[in-house]
């Protein structure tokens, strides 16, 4: 009996053993850190996207704290199925304490392979909403839910809460969400969260997976220019100042007489829209709307005084500024063979447009400079202009100065179509010919 008995136990340990080995290993050498605390927009898909590239390259894992209300249906959406894509763990983290994921938050962190919390936070407002008012068409809420429940399957995660989520709002607290199955670890902190890890196998591209996690460098993935850019915009404060100064300008300027100032009304519009473009394309839409401003000043003839260039100029500094680094569309990453050509070309571009915009500046600066800058601003005196009608001593007329018309009379009769010049900037103003026109 004993002879048959060590056999057997030698074949149970070697099946076991042969059961352990057959587990793949993930050795995370380095944790990317991405903070996800504000709205959820593409800059956040951006961001994330960044940070899995750099975890697959290099044997790591990306750690998301969320501290979020919630966000963008599309770039909810779409930072899930990144995540269920990476070949590298992608653990949610609901952080720091006494924060919370609500709505989008709650879907992101249920969607990563590993979802933790800190003991005093809160997840859960699931049902999806439009502007201010929650959607109940049962299409849209069967389809929700039955997504984010096929993926918390597939973690091996009570897809109940899926349901009560997204059709009933329910929340859950950290205690409750690690009772119920939802989570797979409460910890105070990044430091205690990475050591409950350690040794924790999971689904990773289809495959069972023992992560192996030992004193790893953390690596914050911070936000470029263009994803901190796109972020401003998305508050709404800033979009809703936006879209107001954008229809002030553009009805200040048709009532004015100045059609060609609504172009910055129209940028300011277009700037309110940019939040809900992919991130890749911010530093081309900006560029494009400042080179179009550029050329729209320049031809004007100086008839926009300046607004438009500068305003142009602004937005193409903008541009540049968005695209390095890094040079990204969506998920898949522009590999650039020769990169100094690619440097030196912007450069080059760079100066030229500086040379567009200093020629402008300077030829303002010089028409400004002909008059001292306080009777500029204080009368018309010695400006002149062109006499819109015929103009004399007791037949008052209208004059354009300064793109403006103003109500005229002169001491000698002025023909229409002449140029004149401001003699006393009262009212009406007193003008008289230059040239022989009279």
């Amino acid at each position: 009996m004993g002879r048959r008995v060590i056999p057997l136990t030698l074949i149970l340990v070697f099946l076991a053993s042969q059961l352990i080995w057959a587990q793949q290993i993930y050795y995370v050498r380095v944790v990317y850190v991405v903070s996800v605390d504000n709205t959820i927009g593409p800059y956040t898909v951006s961001q994330l996207s960044r940070a899995i590239n750099a975890a697959e390259q290099n044997s790591g894992a990306v750690l998301v704290l969320l501290n979020t209300p919630g966000g963008l249906a599309d770039s909810t959406l779409q930072a899930m199925q990144m995540i269920g894509s990476s070949s590298a763990p992608v653990i949610g983290f609901v952080y720091p304490d006494y924060g919370y994921a609500w709505s989008g938050g709650t879907y992101l962190l249920l969607s990563t392979h590993i979802a933790a919390m800190a003991p005093h936070t809160v997840i859960g407002s699931c049902q999806p909403i439009q502007g201010t008012t929650p959607i109940n068409e049962s299409k849209i809420l069967n389809a929700l839910a039955s997504y984010l429940a096929t993926i918390m399957e597939s973690y091996g995660r009570n897809s109940t809460y899926a349901y009560l989520c997204v059709e009933r709002n329910l929340n859950l607290n950290a205690e409750e969400a690690l009772r119920y199955h939802v989570i797979n670890f409460v910890a105070n902190d990044i430091g205690q969260l990475l050591d409950e890890i350690n040794g924790t196998s999971i689904l990773l591209d289809g495959h069972k997976v023992v992560v192996v996690v030992q004193s790893p460098a953390l690596i914050r993935i911070e936000p470029t220019f263009g994803e901190m850019f796109q972020a401003w915009l998305m508050d709404p404060l800033v979009e809703s100042i936006l879209s107001l100064l954008a229809l002030l300008i553009v009805i200040a300027a048709i009532a004015s007489g100045h059609p060609l100032v609504a172009g910055l009304g129209v940028v300011l519009f277009l700037l309110s829209v940019i939040p809900y473009v992919s991130t890749g394309w911010i530093w081309a839409i900006l560029f494009a709307m400042g080179v179009a401003l550029l050329f729209a000043g320049m031809f004007s003839g100086g008839y926009t005084h300046g607004i438009l260039e500068g305003t142009g100029a602004v937005l193409v500094i903008l541009g540049f500024l968005s695209l390095f680094p890094p040079l990204q569309l969506q998920r898949q990453p522009v590999v650039v063979a020769d990169y100094w050509p690619l440097v030196g070309s912007a450069i080059a571009l760079s100066a030229i447009l500086a040379g567009v915009v200093a020629f402008i500046a300077w030829k303002a600066v010089a028409v400004h400079l002909r008059r001292p800058v306080s009777e500029q601003l204080l009368t018309l005196r010695g400006l002149e202009g062109i006499a819109v009608d015929d103009i004399g001593p007791d037949r008052p007329g209208y004059v354009l100065v300064l793109g403006e018309y103003w109500k005229a009379i002169s001491r000698v009769n002025i023909r229409k179509g002449c140029r004149v010049r401001v003699v006393e900037a009262e009212t009406p103003l007193v003008v008289e010919p230059v040239g022989s026109c009279s």
